[in-house]
């Protein structure tokens, strides 16, 4: 004999109230991202977003290919590429690791680290001046409510290079 719980009309209205917020979540990602990229497309920034958040990572101090792609969740390959394209631009340079004579650290020169600074300070006006509006308590829920999502979103990563390929549960 199966025993189900009993059922209540509350719980088809809690159940359709958690759906519609979940489509007005979704529909909100699809236009953020869809707006953020047509935003990026029209601004002239002194770097390409890919190696602003390669040199951000490089404050904390030289690096090796492998650390900088766990920390932006990338491959070795794709990084690697990113570094020399940045190396022939004059913004990183390789340093012989000092405990592992065969691998290289990555640095930034001073031209990168510039470029960064300039390049933070530009986003940082701009953020401003798009939040200039909003009371500070709701600036500051949103970049609490951003921070937690960006770790959410950093786990489920994770969780998803735990798997074999296919196997995210999501057909």
């Amino acid at each position: 004999m199966i025993f189900r719980k009993p059922h209540h009309p509350e719980d088809n209205s809690m159940e359709q109230a958690k759906r519609e917020v979940t489509e007005r979540l979704e529909h909100a990602f699809a236009f953020l991202v869809r707006a953020l990229e047509a935003i990026n497309r029209k601004r002239v920034y002194p770097l390409e977003r890919a190696h602003y958040l390669l040199l951000l990572q490089l404050r904390e101090g030289p690096a090796s290919v492998s650390s900088l792609a766990a920390s932006l969740a990338l491959d070795d390959s794709t990084v690697t590429r990113q570094i020399a394209a940045m190396q022939r631009l004059g913004l990183v340079r390789k340093l012989v690791n000092p405990t592992d004579g065969r691998s290289a650290l990555i640095e930034p020169t001073p031209r990168g680290a510039a470029g960064a600074e300039a390049m933070q300070a530009a986003r940082l006006e701009r953020i401003e001046a798009l939040f200039a509006a909003w009371p500070d308590a709701d600036r500051a829920q949103l970049a609490t409510l951003l921070g937690r999502l960006n770790r959410q979103l950093a786990a489920t990563l994770a969780a998803l290079d735990d798997k074999p390929c296919g196997q995210d549960g999501n057909g």
